[in-house]
């Protein structure tokens, strides 16, 4: 049913040669689960996995692998390892945390947690010369990203789940209970702004301290906002 009109003012159908961050977030998931699954039960797999999909990273960086770039997500999901990397360093962190055997303490996991983290900061300074490029999705660019989700998740289930101290956290569930929502919200303020021709909000502050301000003020409005419509019983869900 879907079709659009393309630059040339052609009618054409759905182009699956790049699917966009939430296509890539789709296909990235299902490269993980294709290596996951099957091993789920072996303690070391996610690891080991985790050390080939950034092996698959450094090498396709590199310039070793170069076939990738020529093949379409549907036949490899995997892309270049970059995010399949990533969301594998989240199964080694719930490994490390939540052991099927139970036997490890929280010491002991936030020691093992630690470790990962200042891991993978020093593999990726070690693969500096690479590139830090979201662009090109490089190996450092992935372990800097996963070595502070892993800090963040570190400190986040010391806070909430050992102290259980959560009432801090009230402005930021909606963006977990109503997450579409929150996620489309700055697409509508933008197109807002375009259809004003209002101009000057990105045309200022766009760098230093007070592009820094923006960023986490237009944060801040965009949770508030998710916040009350939120309460408005206004949901958005696939």
């Amino acid at each position: 049913m879907f079709r659009r009109t393309t630059a040339t003012g052609q009618i054409a159908w759905l182009d699956g040669s790049y699917p966009e961050i939430l296509g890539l977030i789709g296909y990235s998931y299902l490269a993980v689960a294709i290596l996951y699954i099957p091993t789920r039960r072996w303690a070391w797999a996610s690891a080991l996995w985790f050390v080939l999909l950034l092996a698959l990273c450094a090498f396709s960086t590199a310039g070793w692998i170069q076939f990738l770039g020529r093949l379409p997500l549907y036949v490899w999901p995997f892309g270049n390892g970059a995010m399949g990397c990533i969301i594998m360093a989240g199964a080694v962190t719930s490994s490390i945390y939540f052991s099927p055997s139970r036997r490890r303490t929280l010491q002991q996991s936030i020691y093992l947690a630690a470790g990962f983290c200042l891991l993978t900061f020093a593999v990726g300074w070690l693969l500096t010369p690479l590139g830090i490029s979201k662009i090109r999705a490089t190996p450092t660019w992935s372990l800097y990203c996963i070595g502070a989700a892993v800090l963040l998740f570190m400190s986040l289930y010391w806070i909430c789940d050992v102290k259980q101290w959560q009432r801090w956290a009230f402005l930021f569930r909606p963006a977990g209970s109503n997450t579409l929502l929150t996620y489309l919200l700055p697409d509508f303020w933008y197109f807002a702004l375009s259809a004003a021709g209002f101009t000057w909000y990105d045309a200022h502050f766009h760098a230093g301290g007070t592009g820094v301000a923006k960023t986490l003020g237009f944060t801040l409005l965009i949770l508030g906002a998710a916040g009350a419509l939120t309460r408005a019983r206004i949901r958005l869900q696939l």
